[in-house]
């Protein structure tokens, strides 16, 4: 399993964080995530502006998302979710928790 590094003091800050239980230790970053790779989302981290824009694009917890490719320089990364597709750059995507990745078919 991929482990991401995370500061305690970033996770106990988090407004994601419930039941003071922080799952960055126990979930791959969806930034890790390669080309046809798909999975979960478990949670989204970061300041309540970005967690919110993010639950507007649909990125919510159990929602499926698969990897379509990355731009030519590996910035942005293109994603299909829920039917669409949409990028993120990988400092962005950083911030969403995922169960381990699976080949998608």
């Amino acid at each position: 399993m991929m482990s991401p590094t995370v500061s305690r003091k970033k996770c106990f800050d988090c407004s994601a964080l419930e039941d003071n239980k922080c799952l960055a230790e126990k979930t791959v970053k969806l930034s890790n995530y390669k080309p046809g790779q798909k999975g979960q989302i478990v949670q989204v981290c970061g300041d309540s502006d970005f967690r919110l824009r993010m639950l507007e694009m649909g990125f919510v917890k159990g929602t499926e998302i698969k990897v379509v490719k990355y731009a030519p320089l590996n910035d942005p990364m293109e994603f299909e979710i829920r039917g669409y597709h949409i990028s993120l750059r990988k400092k962005q995507a950083a911030h969403i928790l995922m169960r381990e990745p699976e080949i998608a078919v």
